[in-house]
């Protein structure tokens, strides 16, 4: 019975299985956006064009004590409404813009920057404004270097480096805040209007109109363009509020590439959309949406939506933050090859535009991440392998899929189970017809130290023998129709539906009690689960099939008042944070929560991981889906990654086994499924191919240092996991659009994953005249000062990776089905050699699911090669302690003082050892190898190209066998030649 009642639902909802292009607005389907693309028109065929808004001057109020002001704004086509602009530069150089209309009608979202700021970031007090006649400036910088200028009349603001323009706000005067006004007001208004006289210039036709119009056409256009309703298919938006958009142009006159603003699926230096010889016709669109078979190459937003963008040159970075939350268009020309114009139309909110000066990514990273949070540090485990489909249908399915892994000696950390768990998809409650043991079965998954993922969607089937409904409808936290009283219906999975508003503080710690596995809760809780039991957000856009665009009214009302319009962006953030809070809070002390979401906002990353979403088992989604992971990355949110296979489909054979080394080179690694799909776990396919997943799966866990480490850095300074050539060479610009190979941190890996078919080698681009090393043949691969591609052999079993000379890479080389399994296993340790013979390479450990790190309890190794004397042909090879040299940047949100190397982590690593060292690139073979003040170690060499000279081939190998030191002591190994 309960299959039936699941199909029938299935059957009932065709438009939520195979949405179509057609189901999502375009920007000629959205009033506000066509309004902001005509105002930009008109713009550009006017060479006399002024934008309205100017600065009062006599308002300028400076702070006494910190680099901030305020002033009054006016618009010379509206003189009676009244606008006020804020403008403050943080301690760290930021610049933030705010303006905001004052006394109207109704009051403007204003509470976007709060959801997604880490706190509210403080204001210099030692950068002072200078007023002049006509602007207000501030220099900074070390050597006075930045200058912003808010200039009156008209309002512009630029930011400046060294006297060169680098972000202009309102240069090209399309600022438009829609103020609040009625229909009666604005009919009124047009009564006994005389027409301008015929024969005037165009700027007294505009004086003219601006004093004798309120609503002029030659600014907002002669129509009422979907102001008070409109319609979009079957559905019609009411508009209550009327007209309420925000246009700003933010223009980057020295910078050619932009980046940023996912989530879209195309390349990760954005291709234009307007201008001529556009890539597409259509602006980016920022509008949470559950897009099925989404497009491989579009501007059609998808699941998630994050308003940062960095503009790149090769003399410097900038960044813009645009906190806003509701559905937004992004416009991007490039009137030059040299500069880059952007233009943002949003459909409701204030304006709040925070400016990143740079100069350096490094720096924009930092700047941005001081804003909204650097990426979480994950538990360890969950940067191992996942599996999961849409459903393993039973317990012994789950316990037979666990047997089958370990029989094929394949690791895996986590097993998932998607919707078909929960009896009438009511999430947290099991189908016992199914899962008639879940505690018992996830146990099971335990005992080999593996980790369940359930998920939990926010759409709550709406029947009083649910008790999370009826608790939720109890306490008044869901969302509720325009009328503001009455709870809002959709359907989802679950039929009939209601939405939990977690904007309401009410709903906050009811949600977190539900999560508790024992003890004390706000009432029911989820006995039937363990506390290794991980969370999946997913459909939280909120996707509603019933819905406009596969969402919901815009008109629904959340606590607060606010419209659903307003915060639609934010929404998915908010379900995302209180579940990783209720993960964290179920254990005292409390554990590093995983819950992956499908839907994100700036901040996202601080709680946790996302994916790509429903994508296709083709060459295109596994093409794409890199760049849009680099494009996260960008975004500040690097736990991200693909579903290897793809959702839809069934891949041949090849492309599954290329996907999987997509996947263990992306930070989440998790192959999923659809259920209409065959199954496609890695163990059913035929040799060679099941041989090569199983060799790709134990690469990734060999590797799992280099990603802790990678995450440990990102956690601190914000860097991306996933760094693209403008991150690692920003200089090179003839590096600065590719996207199908990047770094992995700070390591010195260097990977471009085969994304076609049939391929037998691949062009690696080399940005720097310096050695690089085939990780698996040892091959030197030599660079150029201006760049230079390189052809490396890609056959199915290959994987085109490669070691950046200079590099020293930490590994653990032994199989195991599991990631806690390594944690006392030794360690290998790759050295790379630069050109001038020497190496350097990171190691962070700690115990990967607690926050004692927070305590002090963990290692931050550094190992170096280099030589022992300036003209030796030797090196010396030592491992120091990072963390007592720099104890205030060794880990998150906490600044040590001193380090404590006597930690109780590092006691319980004393005993794990350095077992084998590998050195590429020494000119020629040892005459002693030796623990410096110790004995002499066994060695192995294999004479080849040293990594001093200009030839290619394959280099030279020493390889040290079980120096038997530990990996978190001080020591050093002489390599003497």
């Amino acid at each position: 019975m309960r299959a039936l009642s699941t199909l029938l639902v299935l059957a009932a909802l065709p438009a939520a299985m195979a949405v179509k292009s057609q189901d999502f607005k375009t920007c000629s389907q959205a009033g506000f956006c066509r309004r902001g693309r005509a105002l930009s028109a008109r713009a550009a065929e006017n060479p006399a064009w002024r934008s309205p808004y100017s600065i009062d001057a006599s308002s300028l109020a400076l702070s006494p004590d910190q680099a901030s002001f305020t002033a009054a704004v006016k618009s010379s086509i509206y003189p009676e409404v009244n606008f006020g602009l804020d403008v403050r530069i943080h301690d760290d150089g930021v610049v933030r813009v705010r303006m905001d209309e004052v006394g109207g009608l109704h009051k403007r979202y204003n509470e976007a920057a709060s959801w997604a700021l880490l706190e509210e970031p403080k204001i210099s007090d030692t950068i002072q404004w200078t007023v002049a006649k006509d602007s207000v400036r501030a220099k900074y910088g070390p050597k006075h270097e930045v200058e912003v200028v808010v200039a009156f009349e008209p309002l512009k603001v630029s930011l400046l480096r060294n006297g060169k323009e680098q972000v202009l706000l309102n240069g090209r005067g399309l600022l438009h805040m829609e103020h609040y006004r009625t229909k009666e007001s604005v009919a009124s208004s047009k009564q006994g209007i005389a027409p301008p006289e015929e024969g005037l210039d165009t700027d007294d036709s505009q004086v003219v109109l601006e004093q004798a119009h309120p609503r002029t056409a030659w600014f907002e256009g002669d129509t009422e363009d979907g102001w008070w309703e409109e319609t979009f298919g079957s559905w019609t938006d009411p508009k209550p509020r009327g007209p309420e958009s925000l246009s700003l142009d933010i223009d980057f006159p020295h910078h050619g590439h932009v980046y940023g603003i996912p989530q879209h699926a195309t390349r990760l230096s954005l291709p234009t959309t307007t201008g001529e010889n556009a890539h597409y016709s259509d602006p980016y669109r920022l509008y949470n949406a559950d897009v099925f078979e989404y497009l491989a190459d579009s501007t059609m937003s998808l699941y998630g939506s994050i308003p940062f963008m960095q503009a790149h040159s090769a003399e410097s970075t900038v960044g813009i933050f645009n906190a806003v939350g509701s559905e937004t268009w992004i416009d991007v020309g490039r009137p030059t090859p040299k500069s880059t114009t952007t233009h943002w139309i949003s459909e409701t909110g204030i304006l709040d535009v925070f400016l990143l000066p740079g100069p350096t990514p490094a720096d924009v990273f930092a700047q941005y991440t001081r804003l909204t949070g650097t990426p979480a540090l994950p538990p360890l485990w969950s940067l191992g392998y996942h599996q999961c489909r849409w459903n393993y249908i039973s317990s012994e399915d789950v316990r037979s899929v666990q047997k089958r892994f370990d029989e094929e000696d394949m690791p895996v950390d986590v097993f998932w189970l998607d919707i078909e768990y929960a009896e009438e998809h009511k999430y947290f409650m099991w189908d016992h017809t199914l899962f008639p043991d879940p505690v018992e079965m996830i146990k099971d998954v335990e005992a080999i130290e593996r980790k369940m993922v359930v998920i939990v969607d926010p759409h709550l089937k709406r029947t009083n023998d649910y008790p999370v409904y009826k608790e939720a409808t109890e306490l008044d936290v869901v969302v509720k129709q325009k009328d503001g009283k009455t709870d809002y219906e959709g359907w989802c999975w679950s039929g009939s539906s209601a939405w939990v508003d977690f904007f309401n503080p009410k709903s906050w710690d009811w949600w977190k009690g539900l999560f508790k596995v024992d003890g004390p809760s706000y009432g029911w809780h989820w006995t039937e689960s363990t506390v290794n039991t991980y969370i999946w957000n997913d459909m939280n856009e909120p996707s509603i099939f019933n819905g406009p665009e596969i969402s919901m009214p815009r008109e629904n009302i959340h606590y607060g008042g606010w419209e659903h319009r307003d915060l639609h962006n934010i929404n998915g953030m908010l379900f995302h944070n209180l579940t990783s809070q209720a993960v964290m809070e179920r254990t005292n002390p409390p554990k590093r929560p995983f819950v992956l979401t499908r839907s994100f906002y700036a901040g996202s990353q601080r709680f946790g991981a996302m994916w790509t979403g429903d994508n296709l088992g083709t060459w295109e989604h596994m093409r794409v889906g890199v760049k849009m992971v680099l494009a996260n990355n960008i975004g500040g949110f690097s736990f991200a990654g693909s579903d290897v296979g793809g959702f839809f489909g069934n891949p041949e054979p090849e492309m599954l086994v290329r996907w999987y080394a997509v996947g263990a080179f992306s930070p989440f690694f998790r192959a999923h499924a659809h259920i209409d799909t065959k199954r496609r776990e890695p163990y059913l396919l035929d040799d060679p191919y099941k041989t090569i997943i199983r060799d790709i799966l134990r690469l990734r866990y060999s590797m799992l240092p280099v990603w802790y480490t990678a995450f440990r850095e990102a956690s601190v300074t914000g860097l991306p996991v996933l760094r693209p050539h403008y991150i690692a060479m920003s200089k090179d610009e003839a590096g600065f659009a590719i996207d199908d190979q990047y770094f992995v941190g700070s390591s010195g890996l260097l990977v471009k994953p085969v994304t076609h078919k049939s391929i037998k080698e691949e062009t690696v681009y080399l940005p720097e005249d310096q050695v690089y090393y085939d990780y698996f043949s040892h091959h030197a691969y030599r660079g150029a000062s201006k760049g230079k591609n390189v052809t490396v052999p890609a056959d199915l079993h290959q994987i085109p990776l490669l070691i950046r000379g200079g590099s020293i890479v930490p590994t653990r080389e032994r199989p195991r089905r599991s990631s806690p399994l390594m944690k006392r296993d030794p360690f290998t340790l790759r050295v790379a050699l630069d050109n001038d013979g020497n190496a350097r390479g990171e190691l962070y450990l700690d115990d990967g699911e607690t926050y004692s790190h927070r305590d002090g309890n963990f290692i931050w190794r550094e190992f170096v090669a280099e030589k022992p004397a300036k003209k030796s042909k030797g090196v010396r090879i030592s491992s120091r302690n990072l963390a007592a040299q720099k104890p205030a940047e060794a880990v998150d949100h906490v600044s040590f003082a001193k380090y404590d190397s006597g930690n109780d982590f590092a006691k319980s690593v004393a005993g794990v050892r350095v077992e084998k060292v590998v050195v590429l690139g020494l000119p020629a073979k040892p005459s002693s190898v030796s623990v410096e003040g110790g004995n002499e170690l066994q060695w192995s060499y294999t004479p080849g190209v040293a990594a001093s000279e200009k030839k290619e081939g394959t280099a030279s190998v020493l390889v040290i066998k079980d120096p038997k030191l530990s990996i978190a002591g001080d020591w050093d190994i002489l390599v003497q030649v």
